[in-house]
C-alpha cells in the first residue's frame, strides 16, 4: 500500500509539472462577446455608452445617425501580452454618402477607460440636453478625447476602419506610447493601410494577433499587415464608432450602420490563466416559493413614507423619456416644415416684388396711376351700395309702421262707434303710403338710371384705355 501511495504521489507531482505546458489555448469568456449578446454578461464585463445597444443578433455600435458616438470598453484588463482578438462585424454603408470623418476603431490601451469616461458619458454623451444642443463633442474634446471617442495621444494599439468621400475605405493599425497625437488625415489612416471596402452589408472577420514583440492584423480572405512595437499585458480592449459630421442640413442624412456580431479573445500564453473577469450566470426564470418572494420583497422600500414620492419620480422620468422620444422623432418633420415655410415665404416675397415692378412699369408707360383710379372706382361703388342699403332700410321701416297701423285698426274695429274714424285714418294713411311709394319709385328709377349710366361710362373709359394700351404695345 505504501508503494502504491508513493507511485501516486510521484504521478501527481509529474502531472503538476507538465500541466502548464499541456494547457490548451484559453478562450477568455470575460473579454469575449457572442451572438446573440447576453445582456447580463455585457453589463458585468463591458461598459457601453452612446449608441452602443445590444440587439437580437449583434451589438449595434452605430445605428447610422450622424453626430453620434458609440462606446464599448472592457471593465477588466488583459493580464497577458500573448493573445488573439477575432471579431466579426457588419457595416451597412449609407447611399448617398454625405457625412464626413466617420469610422470605428478597435483599441487595446493601458488606461481604464471605463473609470475615465463613465461620468463623462452620463453627463454629456447620454444626456438628452447635450445631444439636442450638440455640446457633447466639445465636452469630450475638452477632456482630450478627440479621436473617434478616445485620445489622439493614446498609449497602446489601435486598428482604424475609416475612409469617406473620394477616399476608399481602408484598414490600418498604429502603436503609440502617448507621445504623438494622431488625427484623421494626420497619421490616420496609417502608412500600413490596406484598401478594403468593408461597407458590404455582410459579415467580415478580422483578427488581431498580439505578442510581446509586436502585433499583426489579418483581414480574413483579404490580406494582413504588421504593427511594430512593444505589447505589454494589463491593457483594456474597446471599440468606438463615430457617425461622422453632417454634410447636408436635411434630417434624411444617414451614416454607416456598424454592428459587432462576435468578439472572441484567446490567450496564447500557456503559462498563466488570463481569465480574471467574474463568471456571470444568466438568471433562471421559474416558479418561486412564497418564502423566496417574501425574501425578495424589500419591506423597508414598500413601507417607506417616501414610496409615493419615488413612484411620482419614476412616473415623471417615464414621461420625460416619452417627451424626449417624441421631440427626437418629430424633429425631422418640424425641420422640413420650417424649410418649406421659409421657401414659400421667399417665393411670395419675390412674387410681390415682381408685381410691384410690373405695376410701376405700366404706370410709367400709360402715364396714369391705375391703382389710384381703381381705388376711386371702388369707393364710388361702395358709396352706391351704402345709399341703396340705407334706402332699403327706410322702406322696411315704413312697411313696419304700416303693418303696425293695420294691426291697431284691426284691434279697434270691434267698436262700431269708431269705425268711421278709423276708416278715415286708414284712407289717409293709405293715401300717404301711395304717395310715398310713388315718390320712392320715381327716385329709385332715377338712381338706377344714374348707376347704369355710370357703369356704362366707366366701362367705355376702361375699354378706351385698354385700346390705347394695345396701340402702344403695352398689352
Amino acid at each position: 500500500t505504501s508503494r502504491i501511495m508513493q507511485l501516486w504521489s510521484a504521478f501527481a507531482a509529474l502531472s503538476a509539472l507538465l500541466l502548464p505546458s499541456a494547457r490548451a489555448e484559453q478562450v477568455l469568456q470575460g473579454q469575449s462577446m457572442w451572438s446573440p449578446p447576453e445582456i447580463h454578461a455585457l453589463d458585468a464585463h463591458w461598459f457601453l455608452a452612446g449608441t452602443a445597444i445590444p440587439s437580437e443578433r449583434s451589438l449595434v455600435l452605430s445605428p447610422g445617425v450622424p453626430n453620434r458616438l458609440g462606446l464599448m470598453w472592457s471593465r477588466y484588463p488583459l493580464i497577458t501580452a500573448d493573445f488573439e482578438v477575432t471579431f466579426d462585424f457588419s457595416v451597412t454603408g449609407a447611399n448617398p454618402r454625405t457625412v464626413k470623418d466617420e469610422g470605428f476603431v478597435l483599441w487595446y490601451v493601458y488606461e481604464n477607460v471605463t473609470e475615465v469616461q463613465q461620468q463623462l458619458a452620463f453627463k454629456h454623451i447620454d444626456n438628452q440636453e447635450s445631444i439636442i444642443a450638440q455640446t457633447w463633442e466639445a465636452a469630450l474634446q475638452a477632456q482630450q478625447f478627440d479621436l473617434f471617442g478616445y485620445r489622439s495621444k493614446f498609449d497602446g494599439l489601435a486598428v482604424f476602419f475609416c475612409g469617406d468621400g473620394p477616399t476608399a475605405p481602408s484598414v490600418s493599425g498604429l502603436r503609440n506610447d502617448g507621445g504623438i497625437a494622431y488625427n484623421l488625415g494626420s497619421g490616420v489612416p496609417a502608412g500600413n493601410a490596406q484598401q478594403f471596402d468593408w461597407r458590404k452589408n455582410s459579415d467580415i472577420v478580422v483578427k488581431l494577433r498580439a505578442q510581446p514583440g509586436g502585433a499583426k492584423v489579418e483581414i480574413v480572405g483579404q490580406g494582413s499587415f504588421d504593427i511594430p512595437g512593444e505589447v505589454r499585458p494589463g491593457g483594456y480592449l474597446g471599440m468606438t464608432a463615430f457617425g461622422g459630421t453632417k454634410g447636408i442640413p436635411g434630417p434624411e442624412e444617414r451614416a454607416d450602420m456598424v454592428e459587432l456580431v462576435k468578439l472572441e479573445v484567446v490567450n496564447h500564453d500557456k503559462s498563466i490563466n488570463a481569465e480574471n473577469a467574474p463568471k456571470v450566470e444568466p438568471p433562471v426564470s421559474g416558479p418561486k416559493t412564497e418564502e423566496e418572494e417574501e425574501e425578495k420583497t424589500d419591506m423597508l422600500h414598500e413601507s417607506s413614507s417616501y414610496k409615493e414620492h419615488r413612484d411620482e419620480s419614476d412616473a415623471i422620468k417615464d414621461l420625460t423619456n416619452m417627451v424626449f422620444k417624441l421631440v427626437m422623432e418629430t424633429q425631422p418633420l418640424r425641420s422640413q416644415m420650417t424649410n418649406a415655410i421659409a421657401a414659400l415665404t421667399k417665393r411670395i416675397g419675390v412674387m410681390e416684388a415682381t408685381f410691384e415692378n410690373l405695376k410701376a412699369e405700366i404706370d410709367k408707360k400709360t402715364g396714369h396711376h391705375l391703382s389710384k383710379e381703381f381705388e376711386v372706382i371702388k369707393e364710388e361703388l361702395i358709396s352706391l351700395a351704402t345709399v341703396a342699403t340705407k334706402e332699403t332700410k327706410e322702406r322696411h321701416d315704413k312697411l313696419t309702421d304700416l303693418h303696425k297701423e293695420i294691426t291697431d285698426f284691426s284691434q279697434a274695429a270691434v267698436h262700431p262707434d269708431n269705425i268711421d274714424q278709423h276708416l278715415d285714418k286708414l284712407a289717409q294713411s293709405s293715401q300717404r303710403t301711395i304717395d310715398q311709394l310713388t315718390n320712392e319709385h320715381q327716385r329709385m328709377f332715377g338712381v338706377s338710371l344714374a348707376a347704369i349710366a355710370f357703369v356704362i361710362i366707366a366701362g367705355l373709359s376702361l375699354y378706351n384705355k385698354f385700346r390705347c394700351w394695345e396701340k402702344k404695345h403695352i398689352l
